[in-house]
């Protein structure tokens, strides 16, 4: 959930925030200068600073000259690469407390016991429900041809991006639902593509990052079948087993069981925060 009062691009899961009360207005300038002097934090510790009209506005060196009434300084406690390391948040707690005596500020924050421990449960929710759902194109008697793969990719809504994967938007305009790779791990290129023979295809769907996840597998295995009836090519899961209902059905339940983790601890599936978090 959002914490109260403060930015809502900030997460009372995934944050660990303390708000600064000063006895007089601050200025963003000093914000910006306190933050540069503090060594491997400052790179990593968000500023938002709450200015007359109620609004909190990010930090950073390119904000014009203003005074504010109240500061946040804020550190993620967790991402795809584990927890915070506890040196790190010894000194990003260190540092707000010394910013806080220099602005002659009250510093109050936001989180209840220990954030190590926060950062700990963090790490550990984040290796339940980070889950990537694959299934493959796998070739029969003739292998899969580059271009014929590419015509029929793009014919079904799919684009190649510059990082040599396909994906797929639908409704989004900004994250992709689901992606296809060389199962080899070649980045798809139009040269390889116009000259190249594949083995196998990957269909992949990062389930915390797609806001329904069931919906969108549903999409990417309908696709997937008919992109393999088009190919030539068979259906199969992780073990090279020709993907049945009742697979299919196993993974739906799982998708299911990882929504529904992700609710429950108030981190929505697709959201800014998830997508924060997982990238």
């Amino acid at each position: 959930m959002q914490l109260p009062y403060l930015p809502l691009s900030l997460h009372s899961q995934i944050d660990l925030t303390a708000v600064l009360f000063a006895n007089q207005t601050i200025n963003s300038t000093t914000l910006n200068k306190l933050a540069n002097e503090i060594p491997d934090i400052n790179q990593i510790m968000v500023l938002y600073a709450l200015d007359d009209d109620d609004k909190w506005q990010l930090i950073t060196p390119l904000t014009p000259e203003k005074l504010f009434k109240q500061v946040s300084c804020n550190m993620q406690l967790a991402d795809r690469g584990g927890p915070v390391a506890r040196h790190t948040l010894n000194k990003f707690q260190f540092a707000v407390e010394n910013m806080g005596s220099e602005l002659n500020a009250h510093v109050e924050w936001q989180i209840k016991g220990d954030a190590m421990q926060h950062a700990l449960a963090l790490d550990q929710f984040c290796i339940e429900v980070d889950q990537l759902i694959s299934v493959h194109l796998i070739q029969n008697e003739n292998p899969i041809h580059g271009t014929k793969f590419k015509g029929i990719a793009e014919a079904n809504g799919l684009n190649l991006n510059n990082d040599g994967k396909f994906y797929y938007y639908g409704y989004s305009t900004d994250v992709p639902l689901f992606s296809i790779i060389d199962t080899s791990n070649q980045t798809f290129t139009l040269e390889n593509l116009r000259h190249n023979v594949f083995k196998s295809i990957s269909f992949q769907l990062e389930i915390p990052k797609v806001n329904n996840s069931e919906q969108v597998f549903n999409q990417m295995i309908i696709m997937a079948q008919k992109m393999a009836s088009s190919l030539g090519a068979t259906l199969v899961d992780d073990k090279q087993k020709p993907l049945g209902d009742l697979q299919v059905e196993k993974i739906r339940q799982q998708l299911k069981i990882i929504h529904a983790k992700m609710v429950a601890r108030n981190i929505m599936p697709g959201s800014p925060s998830a997508l924060r978090l997982f990238n």
